[in-house]
């Protein structure tokens, strides 16, 4: 069944081992699509900002800043969901082209409500403590994939990423912080570490850690 909640097991470190073993060959393709993720986000901010000013750095009008994001979501969920399907397929041996992240622009509607949804889920759990915030953010992980690979509706990927993580919660959100790490020393690196992190990102999680907990693949 799509939605049955698998048992699954990963060790972190062998994990993402594995991941970097699994990015030879295809980092461009991902910089690629990250890149044009990167440019699509800036010329959305530039252009919403014209109607939403978001203030300067001394004074910053948090508001509008908030409502950029969110309008921002029909253009960039799309994209995101293209780079996390890359690294799906290529862990299922398929061919990895950048252009596909442009293919999912036909589930705008599903992908940027999925994104609302977790991003107002995320700030109340944030305003309850704090935890529940960061307990939602590290749940809803894979519900994008979901949507897309499975043809899902939204609340039940948004379900089905939620009750499967939480079987390992703190193994996934190791993962992830592992991960944050990662990008972060090849951000200071100046960017040149990005080259490998974040198609290190992408493939570990969506290409190894994605098919373990829900197709019930090594």
């Amino acid at each position: 069944m799509v939605n049955e909640i698998r048992d699954y097991d990963f060790d972190i470190i062998e994990m993402t081992k594995a991941g970097w073993e699994r990015i030879n060959g295809v980092k461009a393709q991902f910089i690629a699509g990250f890149a044009v993720y990167v440019a699509a986000a800036v010329i959305v901010q530039l252009v919403l900002g014209l109607v939403f000013p978001q203030g300067t750095a001394e004074a910053p009008n948090l508001l509008n800043q908030q409502i950029v994001g969110i309008l921002s979501y029909p253009v960039l969920m799309p994209i995101m969901a293209g780079i996390m399907m890359m690294a799906i397929k290529h862990s299922r041996g398929e061919a990895v082209d950048f252009k596909s992240v442009f293919d999912y622009f036909h589930m705008t509607g599903k992908l940027a409500l999925a994104g609302v949804l977790i991003y107002i889920f995320t700030v109340i759990g944030i305003m309850l403590l704090v935890l529940p915030g960061i307990y939602v953010s590290v749940a809803y992980t894979f519900t994008i994939p979901l949507i897309v690979d499975k043809n899902m509706d939204v609340w039940e990927a948004m379900e089905l990423s939620r009750k499967t993580v939480t079987k390992h919660w703190f193994k996934v959100a190791g993962l992830k912080g592992l991960l944050s790490i990662i990008m972060f020393i090849g951000a200071i690196a100046l960017g040149i570490g990005l080259v490998w992190a974040i198609p290190l990102m992408f493939v570990t999680l969506y290409g190894l850690a994605y098919p373990v907990m829900f197709e019930g693949e090594a």
